[in-house]
């Protein structure tokens, strides 16, 4: 039951990363993971794609990403500690990246809100609901 858990927390991991690897995210080249915080990077750049952030916004944004990543792991951390099932964590996982995204854009402007729905919308299939 450990190994499928741990099987099941790095094909999670990966299931973040090669999106952002396939978009040319690769962290370096030669296949080498991405840190954290290069992921977050990579993230936030592909959420707010042509949407101008005041320094204020930035900073919220940065603290939002942060708190959610530090719940991704405790919620990986609990599914691996307490026998989790793939599919509870699969929804848990959407819905922490679905309330992250919802407090994203309440740091935004409507118009903001507009272009980062459509580069929500424009992100790889199957990520939608809550890249």
């Amino acid at each position: 039951m450990k190994t499928s858990l741990r099987l099941f927390a790095a094909v999670a991991l990966l299931a973040v990363a090669a999106p952002v690897y396939a978009q040319g995210g690769g962290g370096g080249g030669g296949g080498m993971q991405m840190s954290p915080e290069q992921r977050m990077a990579r993230q936030k750049e592909m959420l707010f794609k042509d949407i101008t952030l005041t320094a204020d916004q930035s900073t919220k944004i940065d603290t939002i990403f942060a708190q959610s990543a530090r719940k991704q792991m405790e919620a990986m951390q609990a599914a691996r500690s307490g026998g989790g099932d793939r599919a509870a964590m699969g929804e848990a996982m959407q819905k922490l990246n679905s309330d992250r995204n919802t407090a994203l854009k309440a740091v935004l402007t409507d118009d903001q809100k507009k272009k980062f729905d459509e580069n929500v919308a424009a992100m790889p299939q199957g990520r939608r609901g809550g890249f």
